[in-house]
């Protein structure tokens, strides 16, 4: 069986809490997952953590449920933002109907490295996590 996890907003967050709690991985790893939970791709995973104030790194199994529902509310609010905005463009991506998004101009936190965080003003790092690259605020994602 290959099918696609609920997408945040289809999701509990007591049933989501619960697999978190058996996960000895990083959060991230764990967001990137579209059997665990689908929709988020690199870019939305990192804005979510940033809204979150998770840092990506940390274990799921210590993510409270508090930060489980942050973390659920921060991807809808993530997710419905770049649809709005028509989808993330990022380098030359144009969508079959010739169509680029927006929300690229909208990022907080990815593809920022350097840059000051909109929150706090610590500039912001790149690193990898599972072989991604990842964007973090070391300030406000401690």
């Amino acid at each position: 069986m290959n099918q696609l996890a609920p997408e945040p907003k289809d999701i509990g967050f007591n049933k989501f809490y619960e697999t978190l709690q058996k996960k000895r991985i990083e959060i991230k790893a764990v967001l990137l997952d579209q059997h665990i939970i689908s929709g988020l791709g690199n870019i939305y995973v990192d804005e979510t953590l940033f809204l979150a104030r998770i840092h990506p790194t940390r274990l799921a199994n210590t993510i409270s449920l508090d930060e489980t529902k942050k973390i659920i509310e921060s991807a809808i609010q993530v997710l419905d933002k770049a649809t709005k905005l028509g989808g993330t463009t990022i380098r030359s991506y144009t969508s079959s109907l010739g169509v680029h998004g927006r929300f690229q101009n909208e990022l907080n936190i990815h593809m920022r490295k350097d840059l000051p965080c909109p929150i706090c003003q610590t500039k912001i790092i790149k690193m990898k996590v599972k072989g991604r690259g990842t964007y973090v605020c070391p300030s406000c994602q401690d």
